[in-house]
């Protein structure tokens, strides 16, 4: 094998794709203008959702208002909310959206208590719908209301025996939260990042992995390759670092995107400075040497599809499965209190999900490292041979 012959079908491959229009708008334009837009977007339109769900005043219902005056009497004097009379059909109201919340007040809840009474104490049931903002909303103004009137009522019994409110609340609690600044923004981008690296890697990837493969089979370029004096493997090794080189340029393009849109104040996250977080140049060497066989690995794999594809159709019809399988390993990696067993470090795109979720938050594991950058390589190589396995046959290159 003549590595010059490899770097010259990277170099033709990189030139195709720098004319192509498509795969420069997929690799360039959508990582630094749509993924900023998109997230910006999200985040926009979720605060402007949240501040108009808050401005909007509750209309509540009180069944049984004559057996808490006191609690109605707060109710009314909170501007944010609004009494509406109660009627027999407001629970398919509440339903409807025409009214937010019904509360029910038992006869008994503002009975003093006594050694006669003595018993469970009654329940205000307050009902609302959970798919509906304005109705979560309501619940929690009532919430924060019921439990001033609640106090009301303790302050009450306990003066009419002549003791004050420290005979039931001995002490106070204050929490301190001593984790550090950066650990706190690598939590929170432990969160989002190592699924989000994910997706741009295969996204970036797709479009120019299918079309140096199986569009070439179909535009009838490949056999004025094939019939060249390169050896095969060469072909696809100079093809597997055409799209490696795609991939990570159209990743690192969309982290820079999503980093623009992470530190401006309109998006929902933009209390989280990522400009703050601080990260030495060794933990920066494992991130990307855990990136790298990542990227070769999802390369690896599609070109193995697009090679085995008998045009693009059919290659986006088998890597919809794996672009799907991708994203749910990933996403495993969003549950906080998802700890991974040593062997499933093992499993490729699982593992790097969460070495990149421990790298974020300052914790470097050598077995886990070692056993992520492994194993993507072994599956790329295993990948890679294949490829060149099938591009070593007519049957499967020129199948119809």
């Amino acid at each position: 094998m003549n590595w010059k012959n490899v770097r010259l079908i990277y170099l033709k491959e990189m030139q195709g794709a720098i004319r192509d229009r498509r795969t420069m708008i997929t690799t360039i334009l959508v990582p630094l203008i749509f993924y900023p837009l998109l997230f910006l977007s999200i985040g926009y339109f979720s605060v402007i959702g949240e501040r108009n769900s808050e401005s909007q005043s509750s209309l509540i219902s009180i069944v049984g208002a004559e057996n808490a005056p006191e609690l109605v009497n707060l109710l009314e004097q909170d501007k944010d909310i609004n009494i509406v009379p109660t009627e027999e059909n407001r629970v398919k109201e509440l339903i409807e959206g025409d009214i937010h919340l019904i509360i029910r007040v038992p006869e008994s809840v503002e009975t003093d208590y006594s050694e006669d009474n003595r018993k469970d104490p009654p329940s205000i049931i307050i009902e609302y719908d959970s798919t509906a903002q304005h109705s979560l909303v309501a619940k929690k103004r009532v919430l924060a209301l019921i439990e001033s009137y609640r106090k009301g009522i303790v302050q009450m019994r306990l003066k009419k025996i002549g003791l004050g409110h420290d005979f039931i609340k001995p002490f106070q609690e204050q929490s301190m939260d001593l984790a550090p600044e950066d650990k706190k923004a690598g939590f929170i981008l432990g969160l989002i990042l190592p699924y989000l690296i994910i997706i741009l890697i295969f996204v970036g990837a797709m479009h120019s992995a299918v079309d140096i493969t199986a569009g070439e089979k179909e535009r009838g370029t490949l056999a004025t390759l094939l019939v060249s004096q390169l050896n095969r493997l060469e072909i696809v090794l100079g093809k597997y670092f055409t799209v490696m080189t795609i991939s990570a340029v159209s990743m690192f393009l969309g982290l820079i995107g999503l980093s623009i849109a992470f530190l401006l104040p309109a998006y929902i996250f933009g209390e989280v400075s990522v400009m703050g977080v601080h990260y030495s140049p060794s933990l920066f060497f494992l991130f990307f040497l855990i990136l790298i066989p990542l990227v070769g690995l999802a390369s690896a794999l599609l070109i193995l599809i697009g090679i085995f594809a008998r045009n693009t159709k059919e290659a986006s019809t088998y890597i919809t499965p794996l672009y799907m399988s991708a994203i749910f390993l990933a996403m495993i990696s969003l549950n906080q209190g998802v700890e991974l067993a040593k062997p499933l470090f093992l499993v490729p795109i699982l593992n790097n999900s969460f070495v990149f979720k421990e790298l974020l938050l300052g914790t470097v594991n050598g077995t886990h490292i070692l056993g992520t950058v492994i194993s993507n390589m072994v599956v790329a190589f295993l990948a890679l041979r294949a490829a060149a396995g099938m591009f070593q046959k007519e049957s499967v290159l020129f199948r119809s």
